[in-house]
């Protein structure tokens, strides 16, 4: 069953625009039926929003990946702040609510102001979020809370989630969602939509963020459960301490996984009416049988190139680099990709990204308003002789410090920032191990 609770809604809290756009192509191919069926234009957003919700909240896991040996909690930072439950997305209301308006996008087609802007409009709200009574979802914050282990998501409720701000002050959360983080092999991350914090640094006294989380009983003594290999078990009782915002220091990664490539990409989607723009999007949908290895990797919020833009399935060599241990015992980076690397136990090549948005043709372009999922996982697809995988040590970025470009999350400056809005900051260098999950996949599924 669903929690009882009233549920104004969210899009991704990764890709504001994503949703709208797949909420309008879901509609303009189903509209004509419904309306014929039931004979009533009011009963398709009810019928949306009661499906998908049946869908996103039904518990169900189908070969999701947990990331350590014991459920914690990776990250519950806060994401950005002031850009949730805006009226329109033009670009008044948009830089109104200090989020980043891009006047230089280049698309295969004029790009709509959807497209332009990071905000999240108001109603669009009403299909994924699960809301306490009352709630006002007005100009709110987004915040990402990633658990190791994936969520029984029809355990959760927003009750059960409380913030410690850098204030001292104790705050609970107005709304929760499972977007962008819906498909069945994912469910790691619930996104809180609530007033959290402001865009200070750190070190600015006047600055408002959360130092703490832990996970309680809900109002109601309902717990959050979380799937593990032995059978699942409350999240009460876990927390997560910080003392960084992200308007100083932006997302990172937090797990990385290298995992086989199977005959077919088991538990993609999931929730029918939020996948018609960016699935399928897996391996074996963007490279076929070229790819042996997939290395997942989980980050702390979504990642973007500005916080407008999606990342592109060719764009490992813009962000990423692989370290191996060489047959001498050295350490070789896997920068190119198409390049055989020679490491311990043969070579290895790249082949590309994936989980993103949908391969190019049939009128997708990899461009500016490439349409991509936003959410908190990421592959690096990767080709070679299993001996050779299993040198693969670590998985880079960079960042802005070693030349390369940085990510944001959706709070970021987009490619025309406006001059006195403050921005999320770009994210840090980071060396992250890869766990080589060939032996055990490190994956759980529930009915």
């Amino acid at each position: 069953m669903l929690p009882s609770m009233s549920s104004p809604d969210e899009v991704t809290a990764d890709r504001p625009g994503w949703f709208r756009r797949h909420l309008a192509w879901f509609i303009g191919g189903a509209v004509v039926l419904v309306l014929l069926a039931v004979g009533a234009a009011v009963v398709l957003p009810r019928f949306l929003t009661t499906q998908t919700k049946a869908d996103l909240y039904d518990g169900r896991l189908v070969d999701a990946d947990y990331w350590t040996a014991d459920p914690r909690i990776l990250s519950a930072g806060l994401g950005f702040e002031g850009t949730i439950g805006t009226a329109v997305e033009d670009e008044a209301n948009t830089l109104d609510a200090g989020g980043a308006w891009d006047t230089s996008l280049v698309c295969a087609e004029e790009p709509t102001d959807a497209q332009r802007s990071n905000i999240v409009t108001s109603g669009t709200l009403d299909m994924t979020v699960l809301a306490i009574p009352g709630a006002k979802l007005e100009k709110v914050d987004g915040l990402p809370v990633v658990f190791s282990w994936p969520v029984r998501t029809n355990t959760i409720d927003p009750t059960q989630f409380r913030f410690t701000l850098n204030t001292g002050e104790q705050v609970g959360v107005d709304s929760v969602t499972m977007t962008p983080n819906f498909e069945l092999n994912e469910r790691n991350t619930v996104v809180m939509f609530s007033d959290l914090g402001n865009r200070g640094s750190a070190d600015d006294p006047d600055a408002r963020f959360p130092v703490r989380l832990d996970i309680v009983p809900a109002s109601d003594g309902r717990e959050l459960m979380l799937a593990g290999p032995q059978g699942d078990v409350p999240a009460t009782g876990l927390s997560w301490t910080g003392t960084q915002t992200p308007y100083d220091v932006g997302p990172t990664l937090v797990g990385a996984k290298l995992n086989r490539v199977g005959d077919s990409a088991s538990g993609e989607g999931g929730v029918p009416s939020l996948t018609g723009g960016t699935l399928p999007n897996d391996e074996i949908a963007l490279y076929g049988a070229e790819g042996r290895y997939r290395l997942r990797m989980l980050t702390s919020g979504g990642f973007s190139p500005d916080s407008i833009r999606g990342v592109l399935p060719t764009d490992f060599e813009t962000f990423f680099r692989l370290h191996a241990t060489g047959a001498d015992g050295s350490d070789v980076v896997l920068d190119r990709v198409g390049q055989e690397y020679a490491v311990a136990g043969g070579s290895l090549r790249i082949v590309g990204l994936a989980e993103l948005g949908k391969p190019q043709g049939d009128g997708v372009a990899y461009d500016d308003c490439y349409t991509e999922d936003r959410d908190n996982y990421i592959d690096i697809i990767i080709a070679g002789p299993e001996a050779a995988a299993r040198s693969i040590t670590g998985l880079e970025i960079p960042s802005l410090e070693g030349g390369y470009a940085a990510f944001y999350n959706p709070g970021g400056p987009g490619g025309t920032p406006t001059p006195g809005i403050r921005y999320t900051a770009p994210g840090p260098p980071s060396l992250t191990p890869v766990v080589i999950a060939l032996d055990d996949p490190m994956r759980v599924s529930r009915d």
